[in-house]
């Protein structure tokens, strides 16, 4: 269950990285623009994966205290 939410996390980050790339392939982004992008957007995948892998950890706990 949060693995598969890790992994729909890591496909979005991978489809905002290439939007960054041909943004700045096509010019309409600077490459520091580009680069600041995609490390805003791991910075942002990094606080959803704590937040799924804290998720699965308690329904985990949940599912083990029963």
């Amino acid at each position: 269950m949060g693995e598969d939410a890790k992994v729909s996390c890591r496909n979005i980050r991978r489809d905002g990285n290439k939007h960054f790339e041909l943004g700045e392939k096509d010019k309409t982004m600077t490459e520091d623009e580009c680069t600041n992008g995609k490390t805003e957007v791991q910075g942002i995948l990094k606080k959803y994966e704590d937040k799924v892998g804290e998720f699965a950890d308690k329904k985990t706990k949940e599912i083990l205290e029963q």
